[in-house]
């Protein structure tokens, strides 16, 4: 189950695989011609890694319906495979704390209540490397590469390629679809998870009300926004165990721009460690 839900988890988290691409073959096409969707998503992987950076802006919200529960995340900033300078919020109900969140390839920094805590052993590349061997070294060159997407997109979400909509004067292809539940659990179960029949039939459930939406240049093949939504019906709520029913309805955006400019951090002078960040934040609680 553990395995199950992990794979299911990495797949939902595209957006952040994004920021991890290197360089990868493109096919070139002609403008105007509708790109398949496995071409389209693993062009625009292609296209982010050779433009090395980009401005972004992500939002992350969910609802429960049954109960009064919310929880959203809003992170803007610049990001490259090497570097990372962003600001956020996140509120818990009328709850909200700011922050800022600076990182290299082997640091890592948080401003919180204009206090600094870092590490300066683990950035960005130790991360990915750790996220690699987590996940798997094969599944991460099936889902983190232009060349695995385009081998495994078209088993993992189901829909189509329209026209989009012009963003910044920028003609743009868009797909729009969902979760392929059973092509989602062929594949986890490929890489030895063993979803149970519950398990599956729960997760069919999640996919029918999963809805995810990429647009990418038509020229540039850049990737201008991502969405992954989910709005679970009443009846369809009814169907899953008593886990799922804290949050029913999620929503995550991620709107890139700026592609190419330089992404430059300047570490903190002064800073604590992390584990002080923990007890400055919970130590009151004891």
């Amino acid at each position: 189950m553990r395995r199950f839900i992990s794979s299911i988890a990495f797949l939902a988290t595209l957006a952040v695989v994004l920021f991890a691409a290197g360089c990868g073959q493109r096919f070139d096409r002609a403008p105007g011609n509708v790109p398949a969707p496995a071409d389209l998503v693993a062009d625009a992987l292609a296209a982010l890694g050779e433009a090395g950076s980009a401005h972004f802006v992500a939002d992350v919200e969910t609802r429960g319906n049954e109960e009064p529960f919310s929880f959203s995340v809003h992170v803007e900033g610049d990001a490259s495979t090497s570097a990372l300078d962003a600001q956020g919020s996140v509120s818990f109900g009328s709850f909200s704390v700011t922050g800022r969140v600076l990182a290299d390839e082997h640091a890592f920094f948080v401003e919180f209540m204009n206090s600094w805590y870092g590490d300066e052993s683990e950035g960005i590349a130790d991360a990915f490397a750790e996220a690699k061997e987590e996940h798997d070294g094969q599944v991460w060159e099936e889902l983190a590469t232009p060349e695995g997407l385009r081998r495994n997109f078209g088993q993992l979400f189901e829909g189509e390629v329209t026209e989009g909509p012009v963003l910044d004067g920028v003609a743009t292809w868009q797909f729009e679809g969902s979760f392929d539940a059973d092509g989602v659990i062929d594949f986890a179960r490929r890489y030895d998870a063993e979803p149970s029949e519950q398990e599956a039939d729960e997760f069919r459930v999640v996919a029918e009300a999963s809805r995810f939406v990429l647009v990418v240049g038509q020229d540039d093949r850049l990737p201008r926004r991502l969405e992954l939504s989910m709005e679970l019906p009443e009846e369809a709520r009814q169907e899953l165990e008593e886990g799922f029913n804290g949050a029913d309805n999620f929503r995550g955006t991620l709107e890139l721009s700026e592609f190419g400019k330089p992404v430059e951090i300047e570490a903190p002078g002064d800073f604590k460690p992390f584990d002080q960040l923990f007890e400055d934040l919970f130590g009151s609680f004891e």
